[in-house]
């Protein structure tokens, strides 16, 4: 009975071994995934469909968020990261940190995007010279090293040190400093919404005592007017933070910045306004040129990559530095 089984399978591969053999090849192809993604040119996100401000002033143009389109590894994708000039080839090893699980990761870009969302309101209302309330702040962790010698986890929220209140990136390194490689600290945590204690022997690296952990600082602000973002559960990530505040202060002020045109950029940035660099201008300048931006704000440290990616491909807009938003500002409204 098996035998005549295994004849009548045999006899059914046979006759349909091309038809076997072309379903290996396309799940090959295009279902299973290496650990690499295809990085290409993204498109433009208007701010005004993602911040909201209470009555506020009206622009003609545009402020647009940039952004990297991101396709998986699959075979099919990598080979044709090698025809297509515009699709790049990317290790995720390069884009995590060492043994992080994708869900930390998703985690700890959505922490740095509510992080670049309220640094943004705060640059915005401290620029614009307008009152704004910070009611409180909390430090969360983002990530865990290999080396550190504690229990803690990602999306902890630290609440004290040694029974030291801890609230701010400052308080926590001052709390960090009084103490020597070795040295064990108490650290109490808000996990799932309950209370934790965590244990944590101090590590070094060259002159530095540390936890062994990257962390951030979000804030909940009180503003009038008042700043609502509306992102979705897909987006994280800091790089947003700049063209954030631009669109805020656009509204707060009377002052059109955006002159009817539509400027595109990214950056990120810091309650005082200092902006940093990110990753993936090339896509996102192209990106921006194809949506038809008439002007690109692009960090200091990224400037030199911009304007060879512009040169390279001939394309026609303005590239505006930025080291701070009290400059792009000012250059904005000299343009």
């Amino acid at each position: 009975m098996i035998k005549k089984i295994l004849n009548i399978i045999k006899k059914e591969i046979i006759t349909f071994k091309w038809f076997y053999i072309s379903l290996i090849l396309i799940t090959l192809l295009f279902v299973i995934e290496l650990d690499y993604a295809i990085e290409s040119p993204g498109g433009l996100m208007d701010l005004k469909d993602k911040v909201n401000v209470e009555n506020s002033y009206e622009e003609k143009g545009s402020f647009n968020l940039t952004y990297v389109t991101s396709r998986p590894g699959t075979i099919a994708n990598i080979i044709l990261s090698y025809i297509i000039p515009s699709w790049d080839l990317s290790s995720l090893d390069d884009m995590r940190y060492e043994n992080e699980s994708e869900d930390e990761i998703i985690k700890r870009y959505e922490l740095l995007l509510r992080e670049a969302s309220y640094d943004a309101i705060e640059a915005a209302f401290k620029e614009a010279n307008i009152n704004y309330e910070v009611i409180n702040s909390n430090i969360i962790v983002t990530h865990v090293y290999d080396e550190a010698k504690t229990d803690l986890k990602v999306g902890d929220i630290i609440k004290s040190i040694n029974g030291n209140s801890i609230n701010t990136y400052e308080e926590l390194h001052n709390e960090i400093i009084k103490h020597k490689e070795n040295e064990e600290i108490e650290i109490s945590v808000l996990r799932n919404d309950k209370v934790v204690t965590c244990k944590s022997k101090l590590i070094s690296s060259g002159d530095r005592v540390l936890i062994g952990i990257t962390y951030t600082e979000v804030k909940n602000i009180k503003t009038d007017p008042k700043v609502t973002y509306i992102f979705d559960k897909k987006e994280g990530g800091s790089s947003r933070g700049l063209m954030c505040a631009l669109e805020i202060y656009n509204r707060i002020t009377e002052y059109d910045l955006t002159k009817g045109l539509v400027i595109a950029g990214t950056g990120t940035i810091n309650s005082d306004g200092v902006v940093g660099a990110i990753a993936g201008v090339k896509y996102k300048l192209i990106g921006a040129v194809k949506k038809g931006a008439k002007i690109f704000i692009v960090p200091s440290d990224n400037l030199e990559e911009a304007l060879k990616v512009k040169k390279e491909n001939n394309f026609d807009i303005e590239i505006i530095e930025a080291d701070n938003l009290h400059n792009v500002i000012e250059k904005l409204k000299n343009y």
